[in-house]
């Protein structure tokens, strides 16, 4: 069974704390029934907000609003298109309101409408305006970076009543139950941070929603409509009705044949079943059956012509049996027309040419309209695209056109798959995106190996000359890779430890992570270091193949590891345990080349923060990355200035930090993102380089673990995204293809 996506919806307005029963700022609206209706446009959202005095705004609010619902519905084409209208009809109306009047004394607005169609949500914003989709305790907002906030601003972000151009911004996503979509006036919504909202509005009702979000409110002016979906089953099954008792049929009385007279026998009542087509348009909602094409329009066709051919079989000659009836008295019988006549025979042969035109029509309608749509997307497409050239000098603006021109073309090409109109358009809004971002796209990405074995969850991954190790905390496993002499392909690969395994008479435990321990100093080789859940530091060596257990110190301190590292500093390498629970950096340092000793506390500072950290990477100052996209920098224990800039999307569930762990072996500072399916370049303060993305985005879909080794003669990076290990070879900083 389907489920069939609802909506709660509840309007709020607060002034100075107080809920307010009118809120003309806000609107709802659905599409009006017609027997022959356009096809469905979904529901439509709408909020508005006002500069200018108090007096007269909420008349002015209503007109608006209502404007913009009567536009979009009775705009035909693509949902864009009548979004675009209707923004565009607003924007005229207050053009008109403000004539004659300093641009200080008239009224500008931003809006933000949202039509739900099925799953799909589709946002169009002009001027100030956001709206958020809050989901599992996870917030999407539109626009993701929010523009300041200003009134007076002229271009793509200015608010409707200043300028007769209209710079509408599309969004789109998918929603599912459970998910609540929050459209808010923009001058309170900026306030609410994505914790707040996930926290007011998810899981909460809309009636709960609603107050959470008027106490976040408090004295503040605030409006917003919240949009909470729900589902049903489709098909599910219905309560039987109770069977009514069968009237006990009256004994008949036996007439002796003396007082039996003649009675004319009653013609035979037709069966319920088979009463024709008439009886079944009775009971047809055709209205309802034609609105949704496709598998109701054939079960309407058939559900008619069934009804035809019962028809047929009544009024055609030789057709139905004559069932012999009791004889009876001659009497005068009136003539009357045969059941075969001329007229009845044709229109028994046009009703059926009628209805398929019908149909043809129908298609012919939906055909068209999505031409319509298709064309319309393509227009808006390039529309874009030509602002965003047109504002090449402006990044920011030529960035937000190319992401419309890109998203219009992509969902023109979910329309028709091969068009090549589109696929250039869509291409060239990618190149000129990435170009704007500093992307090099990754082509003909072919993985070094896949993990198929069951609950695999590969994750760190670390190379030193021709091999690499990668740990898959879900099959506790560690893998060796080794290339081949071109330093191309993988000629082996071995598992050289697993959970269950008896190292130095024990069974190794959980494999928390693993980090390089270079050769220099007292050591002599290069070695790999494996925390196991049991309190052993297990070390590897390649040369030899031999796994031993060391003894780690202080395992009455840990409380929940959750990454590890080391750094060589000149003499000795040291080994640090970051442990969130404990919400310290624990540091060993070797005696003898064992960390038997108990470690000290890193971190010295009280201010120091680690709930939520992730990862962290160590080259005489420790970067720690956390899960919400912050990297704090340390040094000496103690926190030093560092912040990201430069991006232009922030970092969205980031996995993975790596920088060098012995000198400065490696220039740059690299981020694993993988809510945004990208790997970054940074420079060690913060700021953004350059960004590697795979031509699929799939590739990087779910981003585990990245090691880069700058030193080779030909620098290298080392991914591993959801079950699969990928290598490519990282070309100067001025390539761009």
């Amino acid at each position: 069974m389907a489920i069939k996506l609802g909506v709660e919806v509840g309007q709020l307005r607060v002034v100075s704390g107080v809920r307010q029963e009118r809120t003309a700022c806000l609107g709802t609206f659905e599409q009006p029934g017609s027997l022959f209706q356009r096809r469905d446009r979904g529901r439509l959202f709408v909020v508005i907000e006002l500069t200018g005095d108090a007096l007269g705004r909420d008349v002015l609010y209503e007109e608006l609003v209502r404007l913009a619902g009567t536009t979009y519905y009775d705009t035909p084409g693509s949902i864009t298109a009548g979004l675009r209208a209707a923004l565009r009809a607003v924007n005229a109306r207050l053009l008109h309101e403000n004539r004659g009047l300093s641009p200080g004394e008239g009224r500008l607005a931003g809006i933000s409408c949202a039509v739900l169609r099925g799953n799909d949500l589709y946002v169009a914003q002009a001027g100030p305006a956001l709206v958020h989709v809050a989901r599992q305790g996870q917030v999407l907002t539109f626009p993701d970076n929010p523009l300041p906030l200003d009134w007076l601003s002229e271009g793509p972000t200015a608010p409707l009543g200043r300028q007769r151009t209209v710079n509408v911004r599309f969004f789109h996503c998918t929603v599912q139950p459970g998910d609540v979509i929050l459209l808010a006036q923009p001058t309170w919504a900026r306030q609410l941070r994505p914790p707040q909202i996930a926290e007011a509005v998810v899981y909460t009702g809309v009636a709960q929603a609603m107050s959470n979000l008027q106490a976040l409110a408090g004295q503040d002016e605030a409006a917003a409509l919240i949009v909470e979906i729900t589902g049903t089953l489709e098909g599910a099954p219905q309560a039987r009705p109770r069977a009514e008792p069968i009237p006990r049929r009256p004994r008949r009385r036996r007439v002796r044949a003396a007082e039996a007279e003649p009675q004319e026998i009653p013609t035979r009542q037709k069966p319920a079943t088979e009463r024709g087509i008439a009886a079944r348009l009775g009971r047809l909602d055709l209205s309802a059956k034609l609105s949704s094409a496709g598998r109701g329009l054939l079960a309407v066709l058939a559900l008619i012509l069934d009804g035809l051919r019962r028809l047929l079989v009544r009024i055609l000659p030789g057709r139905e049996k004559v069932t012999p009836k009791r004889a009876r008295p001659a009497r005068a019988r009136k003539a009357t027309p045969g059941t075969s006549s001329p007229l009845v025979v044709w229109m028994a042969a046009a009703i059926p040419i009628i209805i398929i035109l019908l149909v043809v029509g129908m298609y012919w309608r939906q055909g068209s309209n999505r031409q319509a749509e298709f064309a319309e997307l393509l227009t808006q497409a390039q529309n874009e695209y030509d602002l965003a050239k047109a504002n090449e000098g402006n990044t920011t603006a030529a960035r937000e056109y190319y992401k419309q021109a890109l998203d219009l073309a992509t969902r023109a090409l979910a329309m028709r798959e091969n068009n090549p109109t589109a696929q250039d358009l869509r291409d060239q809004a990618q190149k000129a995106l990435d170009k704007i971002d500093r992307v090099y796209r990754l082509y003909d990405l072919t993985p070094l190996h896949t993990y198929a074995e069951p609950g695999s969850v590969p994750g760190r991954v670390i190379a030193d000359g021709q091999n690499i190790f990668v740990l898959d905390r879900g099959t506790g496993r560690v893998y060796q890779h080794v290339f081949n002499e071109l330093g191309r392909d993988l000629q082996e690969t071995i598992v050289i430890v697993q959970k269950g395994q008896a190292v130095d008479g024990a069974a190794t435990g959980d494999l928390i992570d693993m980090a390089w321990r270079p050769d220099g100093g007292d050591h002599h080789r290069g070695s790999l270091l494996i925390l196991d859940g049991n309190g052993r530091l297990l070390e590897y060596d390649p040369i030899f193949g031999t796994v031993v257990a060391r003894p780690l110190g202080g395992l009455d301190l840990w409380r929940s590891p959750q990454a590890v590292s080391t750094y060589f500093d000149q003499t000795k390498t040291n080994f640090y345990i970051l442990d969130t629970g404990l919400n310290q950096i624990l540091k060993y340092v070797p005696t003898d080349e064992l960390y038997n000793e108990a470690p000290i506390g890193y971190v010295t500072a009280d201010d120091v923060d680690l709930g939520g950290a992730v990862d962290m990477a160590i080259n005489g100052y420790v970067y720690v990355l956390y899960g919400d996209g912050r990297v704090q920098k340390l040094y000496l224990g103690q926190p030093e200035a560092f912040a990201l800039s430069g991006l232009a999307d922030p970092l969205a569930d980031p996995s993975a930090i790596f920088t060098a762990n012995h000198g400065n072996t490696v220039e740059y500072l690299y981020v694993a993102d993988a809510g945004n399916r990208r790997i970054l370049r940074l420079n060690k303060d913060g700021s953004f380089v350059r960004q590697f993305r795979a031509a699929d985005d799939q590739a990087f879909a779910q981003i585990r673990g990245v090691f880069v080794d700058e030193a080779a003669s030909q620098p290298k990076l080392f991914v591993v995204s959801e079950n699969r290990l990928y290598a490519f070879d990282i070309p100067p900083e001025s390539s761009t293809e």
